[in-house]
């Protein structure tokens, strides 16, 4: 119920750069969710020191977070921390059965491409491998059930979703490999 369909950002499976102008055009979720997509705009910047405009939900309110570490340093190290306390959260987050009438397919299609993007991201720039165990063998169930999500969002969200399904594709033959 949250993605922003016509609100577009890009991801660049050459370069990773989350500022891409340019690439696969990808929806935005929120007021914080996709690459350069942030206070409700494309290009948007966190402004003091509480988020305006307020999260939508729990994945949104991971997205800012996620936003604000992006925004407050440009230590790759801090970056990394942030994708990786992303993934993590994300997995934590619970959504219901398909039956349950508070079920959101787009929440969990949105959260299943995020997570596979921030884990793309965190293998091509060589950080897994460096993480502890502990934090690799979550990372490695959160894509396992990305997966999940992003299909059942696939099955049940409305037919913009369609375009996605290409972009999965590209992204499993692009990374699939990174994370085995």
């Amino acid at each position: 119920m949250y993605i922003n369909w016509e609100t577009r950002s890009y991801f660049d499976f050459n370069s990773l750069d989350p500022f891409a102008t340019h690439g696969i055009p990808l929806p935005t979720y929120g007021n914080y969710g996709g690459p350069n997509y942030s206070a409700g705009e494309v290009g948007g910047t966190i402004t003091g020191t509480s988020a305006d405009p307020p999260p939508v939900d729990p994945l949104d309110a991971l997205f800012y977070q996620h936003d604000l570490a992006y925004q407050t340093s440009t230590d790759p190290l801090v970056r990394a921390a942030a994708d990786v306390q992303l993934v993590e959260a994300m997995h934590a987050l619970t959504y219901t059965d398909p039956g349950d009438t508070n079920y959101d397919p787009e929440a969990g299609l949105y959260e299943g491409f995020a997570t596979l993007g921030t884990v793309a991201g965190l293998a091509a720039g060589g950080v897994l491998q460096h993480l502890p165990l502990s934090d690799q063998l979550l990372i490695g169930q959160a894509t396992q059930e990305a997966v999940v999500n992003l299909e059942a969002g696939l099955a049940e969200a409305p037919a913009e979703t369609k375009s996605l399904h290409g972009a999965f594709h590209v992204f499993e033959h692009q990374y699939l490999d990174l994370l085995l």
